[in-house]
């Protein structure tokens, strides 16, 4: 019974999140018309260890246990705020969409992994790589552009979307930068 409550409430929120943001065209729901999508457990910090002296497993759960360790986001622990996404479409071979705050603004953040040696994938994230590194932003169908960040091995993707669309002199803004370099940099992240 606490499952289905749980799926129910992680629908709904996701359904609201949706409503105001056009309709993310990666999540899972949205690909597979009337499929729910059971989000997957990530990686939550472990308080007795502090980031610096942790190394992060060179995965989507690695980098998202680094956030949760730096206090850039949070995981609940029914994982609502934690969608699976459909990466293939940007050939990725995995993907996951995180809810969080920082404040009071909603800040969806993103994170995919590539898979070069998956040929089936291959083209596409060429293709997904090389428009992020060109113009910063990739496109899916005939949507509007989304702006994204490649990790230094171009490895990993990160969609950052802070809801305030901040000002460059604002805490939100100086937050979003450190989260990206911090992104851009892993794994050498210690």
């Amino acid at each position: 019974m606490k499952k289905l409550i749980a799926s129910v409430m992680a629908v709904m929120i996701m359904s609201i999140g949706f409503a105001g943001c056009n309709n993310d065209p990666l999540s899972k729901q949205n690909v597979e018309a009337n499929a729910t999508t059971a989000p997957t457990e990530a990686t939550n910090a472990t308080e007795d260890q502090p980031a610096k002296d942790k190394t992060y497993k060179e995965t989507v759960d690695g980098i998202t246990e680094l956030f949760v360790d730096e206090g850039y986001m949070t995981i609940e622990k029914d994982n609502a705020n934690v969608t699976e996404m459909d990466a293939s479409i940007i050939g990725a071979k995995e993907g996951k969409r995180y809810t969080t705050s920082y404040n009071n603004a909603e800040v969806v953040i993103e994170i995919y992994s590539f898979d070069m040696t998956d040929e089936k994938l291959k083209e596409t994230a060429e293709q997904t790589i090389k428009s992020v590194k060109e113009e910063g932003k990739f496109r899916i169908f005939q949507l509007d552009p989304v702006t994204a960040y490649l990790t230094d091995s171009d490895k990993f993707l990160l969609v950052y979307t802070d809801r305030s669309n901040p000002a460059e002199d604002s805490d939100n803004y100086k937050r979003m930068q450190e989260v990206i370099e911090t992104f851009k940099a892993f794994p050498a992240v210690k």
